[in-house]
């Protein structure tokens, strides 16, 4: 209750400032995407705690844990679970974009005419659903969180209402550092020119390493061709387009290549 209450306080918060410094004066559609952040609601407080249990005890069955951030110092467990944690994001977003059931889902997400901070709650139902049986138990089993991880990164999860906001906002330089409103409007681009860029969810350095990384320079445009009218075409999926990036999903070279960088990086 008290994060849906802090969601309520952030999006009036953005709201205001989206009125009075916007990045583009363009109607959007706030009221379809609030309603399907209830339907995301009712998934979340109806079903998501109990597929969350089931991966919780199947994990401690298995004894499956990598590692177990959960008795590091709070403030370095919480880090590294984050940084694993967007990477995991970055890869499923990369997917979304390629793999055409999960493009079918995820055109929803694009499909808003002007982003704003109500859009990163612009998701089909099934998103939430599928995360929760493939990424999100993936990183659990290799970090081993702890209740005050899941906590902190719940907050951290905040931010992703800002970078949708429609907000006059460019890192300019450092934008290869943290996103930005600037940077993520531009992946939600209605120009063809701008597809397969800027993936990454906080840390833009998952785009540099993989080529996915464009620095923003103008505050586009956004929307596809198509965009379901009503919450019922939104909910049943069928309103949406099929436009597709034209880069392929990762390979074991690029992410192999990524590790050797990495790894450079640290014996610098």
């Amino acid at each position: 209750m008290a994060f849906l209450i802090l969601s309520i306080c952030v999006f009036a918060v953005l709201g205001l400032l989206e009125r009075l410094w916007p990045a583009r004066r363009e109607p959007g559609d706030r009221l379809l995407n609030l309603q399907m952040w209830g339907l995301r609601l009712l998934i979340q407080f109806g079903v998501l705690p109990t597929i969350g249990l089931l991966t919780a005890m199947l994990a401690r069955k298995a004894g499956v844990r990598l590692l177990s951030t959960a008795e590091w110092p709070l403030l370095w467990g919480f880090l590294a679970y984050l940084v694993v944690a967007d990477f995991s994001e970055y890869l499923f977003h990369r997917a979304q974009h390629t793999i055409p059931i999960l493009w079918k889902m995820h055109s929803l997400h694009h499909s808003d005419p002007s982003v704003n901070a109500t859009t990163a709650e612009r998701h089909w139902w099934g998103d939430y659903l599928v995360k929760a049986v493939t990424i999100w138990p993936a990183v659990a089993f290799v970090m081993g969180p702890g209740p005050q991880i899941y906590l902190l990164y719940g907050l951290a999860s905040f931010y992703h209402y800002f970078i949708h906001a429609n907000l006059r906002v460019n890192f300019g330089g450092l934008s290869w550092a943290l996103n930005s409103p600037a940077y993520h409007r531009l992946h939600h681009s209605i120009d063809p020119g701008d597809y397969g860029v800027n993936y990454a969810a906080l840390f833009p350095i998952f785009d540099v390493l993989f080529g996915s990384y464009r620095r923003p320079t103008r505050f586009a445009q956004t929307g596809l061709a198509h965009r379901p009218t009503s919450a019922v075409e939104a909910a049943d999926g069928t309103a949406t387009t099929f436009v597709f990036s034209t880069e392929p999903t990762i390979t074991p070279a690029e992410l192999k290549s990524a590790a050797e960088t990495l790894q450079a990086a640290a014996e610098r």
